[in-house]
């Protein structure tokens, strides 16, 4: 990592990581599994998995594995994974992650196409708000137990940006194993 882009990230995190998507619009925003979400940022191209023999038990698993998978992604991902979160649009609850699949689907159309203006993070109680142009919000909050990551915004070809639930953030390589990964304090930016 160039030497300006570490100064920016050790004192203004956010600045240095969220400042290039701020009003571009997210695209193909969906619901993972269970509760998680993604949003794709910037310029599409074509991912391309070729198929590949899985030694699963499953035949179903081994159907999926043995297809050529095709799908457009973009220079950012951004995924909410281990935290509670909810949607609002203009103020009005849409959905949260205890919500039925109806309508966390329904939060993702509400959020796709919504040009991302801000991020605030408070890292004393580890929560975050993603603010968006048409009057979407998106908040996140920790899990009562544990220290996981709440969200994590990977580059294509560069480092992931991690967040948990006790204010810290990581900035590693998407192969840095657990066990490498440097977690830093989230700094105070004295106004």
């Amino acid at each position: 990592m160039p030497d300006a882009m570490k100064s920016v990230m050790q004192t203004e995190p956010m600045r240095g990581i969220f400042a290039p998507l701020l009003s571009l619009p997210a695209w193909n925003v969906m619901r993972g599994q269970g509760s998680m979400l993604t949003f794709e940022f910037g310029e599409p191209i074509l991912s391309i998995r070729e198929p590949v023999v899985s030694p699963s038990p499953s035949p179903k698993v081994r159907e999926l594995m043995g297809r050529r998978r095709v799908s457009p992604v973009g220079e950012w991902h951004l995924w909410v994974y281990a935290c509670d979160w909810r949607c609002l649009s203009r103020g009005r609850q849409i959905a949260s992650s205890e919500s039925s699949d109806t309508d966390m689907d329904e939060a993702t159309r509400v959020l796709d196409g919504q040009r991302l203006m801000s991020v605030d993070i408070d890292p004393d109680n580890g929560s975050s708000t993603f603010t968006f142009d048409l009057g979407g919000t998106l908040e996140t909050r920790p899990y009562p137990e544990g220290n996981d990551e709440q969200w994590s915004l990977s580059r294509r070809a560069g480092p992931v940006f991690s967040y948990r639930r006790d204010g810290c953030y990581c900035l590693s390589n998407s192969d840095t194993l657990p066990d490498e990964e440097r977690w830093l304090p989230w700094p105070v930016v004295s106004g």
